[in-house]
């Protein structure tokens, strides 16, 4: 069973209860955690609305239930958006390595020899 972490936007004037249960009704026990994030405004409207309420889940299940997941969210018109990352197989962003004050080797140039004209 694979971890994912499911992120969900919600109609603002919608109770955020329909949200966990889909996820109740679709993974069961493989809900985790399931939180309510703040209401937000959001940079485009999608439905009209300028606002929206986010749902993030971390849930444990097959991926036969995520293709569901997505099916019976795209049905519910409570649900505008939903995101679902595979925790297994995402790796993140890499740290970069950034050495700060770090020697650069110079290279010395050589002057350059100048052949002297020969006059004939």
């Amino acid at each position: 069973m694979a971890k994912y972490e499911i992120m969900m936007i919600v109609d603002p004037k919608a109770d955020v209860n329909v949200a966990f249960d889909l996820l109740k009704e679709v993974f069961g026990n493989g809900v985790k955690k399931a939180e309510k994030l703040a209401i937000n405004e959001l940079s485009y409207s999608i439905n009209k609305s300028k606002h929206a309420q986010y749902v993030n889940a971390e849930v444990e299940s097959q991926p036969e239930l995520i293709s569901e997941f997505v099916r019976k969210s795209n049905i519910v018109k409570a649900v505008w958006r939903q995101l679902v990352i595979n925790l297994d197989t995402e790796s993140g962003l890499k740290p970069t390595n950034t050495k700060k004050n770090s020697k650069k080797t110079v290279r010395k140039s050589t002057p350059k020899k100048v052949a002297a004209k020969t006059e004939e």
